[in-house]
């Protein structure tokens, strides 16, 4: 009798406290889920991580809107590889573009382990005026940008947009007339 009432409360108690403790066995931890620990937008194309990417843009005194693409890219292939950036170029506030169009810009050759910075550590930023359907990319909306590695199909990036009003990003709204600009396809 004292052995069926310790069986049955071990039973018991074991129940219990599967029971409560169950549900961290079966579902992700979110802490140890990979994040992008920045403002900007990451992912991942054969191999090549995009890290950081972000729209900048500043409204100039002459009442054009300046923009730029940055962002971090490294190559954990053991190739070289090229990437490649494509996104839209509306025409509604764009002086010298008189319909929309798709702009691509290509990279250097990264080399394999290699980082690519594009508008960090003294490199041009990638300029562009993107626009979504409401007008300029304002601070705080997301636009979209296609990122893909060598000829491979690219992926949508949807990428935040900033302006200078955040102290770290003020130094490279500056130089936004310095940035690189894309090529018209």
């Amino acid at each position: 009798m004292v052995v069926r009432k310790f069986f049955t409360a071990l039973a018991v108690s074991t129940a219990l406290v599967l029971g409560t403790t169950g549900c961290s066995f079966t579902h992700d931890v979110t802490s140890l889920q990979e994040y992008a620990p920045s403002d900007g937008a990451q992912t991942v194309v054969d191999g090549v991580k995009a890290l950081n990417v972000i729209y900048l843009t500043k409204h100039e005194t002459t009442g054009t809107e300046v923009g730029a693409v940055i962002g971090s890219f490294v190559n954990t292939t053991t190739q070289p590889v090229q990437i490649r950036l494509q996104f839209t170029e509306d025409a509604a506030n764009a002086a010298d573009v008189i319909s929309s169009q798709k702009r691509e810009w290509v990279s250097d050759v990264i080399a394999p382990g290699a980082k690519y910075d594009l508008g960090y550590n003294e490199n041009q930023a990638l300029s562009a005026i993107i626009l979504n359907e409401r007008g300029v990319a304002a601070p705080g909306s997301i636009v979209s940008i296609w990122f893909a590695v060598n000829d491979g199909a690219g992926v949508e990036l949807r990428v935040p947009a900033l302006d200078g009003s955040l102290e770290q990003y003020a130094p490279l709204v500056a130089n936004l007339g310095n940035a690189d600009s894309p090529s018209a396809e």
